[in-house]
């Protein structure tokens, strides 16, 4: 299916759902033209990725939940039948900003762009729409502790008087070494929103992306840092955006996360148990 088949079927289908904004860029893995558009829809829906039916002409509604998660190996793929949208993290860290919880995203292609792999690009398409960042009721209330561990990664859940993460980090590399970050609710969103993505220079060049993200290079980095700590506070964000896949605002739940060198598996393992752990 085409961008103009995806989007007017959708139209077609939900006439009364108001698009907030449009993008068009360009796919990171397949080279390919994306549109993404944003549509609010009713309170209480959710956030569902609409993208192109691999077998009928009949778009596909992938929900951001998961239970809908499929692989987690470089990124959070969401998946329904053989349908495939990667790269959704950034995009659902940025609706959890703004506390738009009730969204249709039409996607015409298999990923979300990328950017400059920080969560920026979304955040301005919100700006520029009307819808800045707000800080929700913290209504959720963790009843009880959650850990997690996978070998040397753990991911733990505390209940606490508001929201915050943590993120401790492990890397064998001259620019990173043992860090950790915090942010909280309150803090400004763009102390982790404007995080870029990070990974080795040889890979990043593989894909094609080495001019726009962050790459390691053997003795630093390849272009200056939007902060010192730039990396460990991508990974910040990286838990921010997976923790969205609970299908509650991570703003809104009175919890500290505590992440020793995890990543999007152990992320999206917590978002599956967190829903039935919250009260409020």
């Amino acid at each position: 299916m085409t961008v103009v088949q995806v989007e007017k079927e959708y139209q077609r289908s939900f006439p009364r759902n108001k698009a907030i904004f449009t993008y068009d860029g360009v796919g990171t893995t397949s080279k390919q033209p994306i549109r993404v558009s944003a549509y609010i829809t009713a309170p209480g829906s959710g956030i569902s990725f609409i993208v192109p039916n691999q077998k009928s002409e009949t778009p596909v509604r992938i929900p951001a939940l998961a239970s809908h998660v499929v692989n987690t190996l470089r990124n959070v793929v969401l998946g329904q039948g053989s349908n495939r949208l990667c790269l959704v993290e950034h995009f659902l860290a940025a609706c959890a900003f703004c506390n738009v919880m009730d969204l249709d995203v039409v996607v015409n292609g298999p990923e979300l762009p990328l950017g400059d792999g920080s969560a920026t690009i979304w955040l301005d398409l919100f700006f520029d729409a009307g819808i800045k960042p707000v800080l929700p009721e913290q209504k959720f209330v963790l009843k009880e502790a959650i850990f997690l561990e996978k070998g040397d990664r753990q991911l733990i859940a505390l209940p606490a008087q508001k929201f915050s993460i943590t993120y401790l980090m492990e890397w064998s590399h001259p620019g990173l070494g043992k860090r950790w970050c915090n942010w909280r609710a309150g803090q400004s969103p763009l102390d982790i929103a404007q995080a870029r993505t990070f990974g080795l220079q040889k890979e990043h060049d593989l894909l094609g992306i080495g001019n726009e993200v962050v790459s390691l290079t053997e003795t630093g980095f390849n272009k200056p840092l939007h902060f010192e700590d730039e990396p460990v506070r991508h990974k910040l964000l990286d838990l921010f955006g997976d923790l969205v896949l609970s299908g509650v605002n991570p703003l809104s739940i009175q919890a500290q996360f505590i992440s020793i060198k995890g990543g999007h598996e152990i992320d999206v393992e917590l978002a599956k148990q967190l829903k039935d752990k919250l009260s409020g």
